[in-house]
């Protein structure tokens, strides 16, 4: 009768408390960004073809801050050229992520089209 007694306490206080808002992790949230369909290489574009086919994206603002802090840790990178700029990055440069030094956060990831494999989305 006591473990019966303890388990619905617990189910009671479960039940009471608050739960995260399902816009946060069960719903989509908007995102700022932008994006590109080419083919060939991003420094390098051309017109995407039926065998060469990839896209680009590049999300900004609270986007960009929520995968840079998600990333976690500071990266050095020689493609930083502005004082007081901080990067993350994962898989190489797939996942390329920056803070400017006024507190501005970017980051970009791409795919190829025809495979689904991850590109990365940035060139140094």
């Amino acid at each position: 009768m006591r473990r019966f007694a303890y388990l619905s306490s617990i189910v009671g206080i479960l039940l009471i408390l608050p739960l995260e808002s399902p816009a946060r992790y069960g719903e989509g949230l908007p995102i700022r960004g932008v994006y590109r369909v080419y083919a060939g290489s991003l420094a390098d574009p051309t017109p995407p073809t039926a065998t060469d086919r990839r896209v680009m994206f590049r999300v900004s603002g609270k986007t960009a801050k929520d995968l840079f802090d998600a990333i976690g840790v500071d990266k050095k990178d020689a493609c930083s050229t502005e004082p007081g700029e901080r990067i993350r990055k994962l898989d190489g440069e797939k996942i390329f992520c920056s803070r400017s030094a006024k507190g501005e956060y970017s980051c970009s990831f791409g795919f190829d089209l025809r495979t689904g494999k991850s590109i990365g989305g940035i060139v140094c």
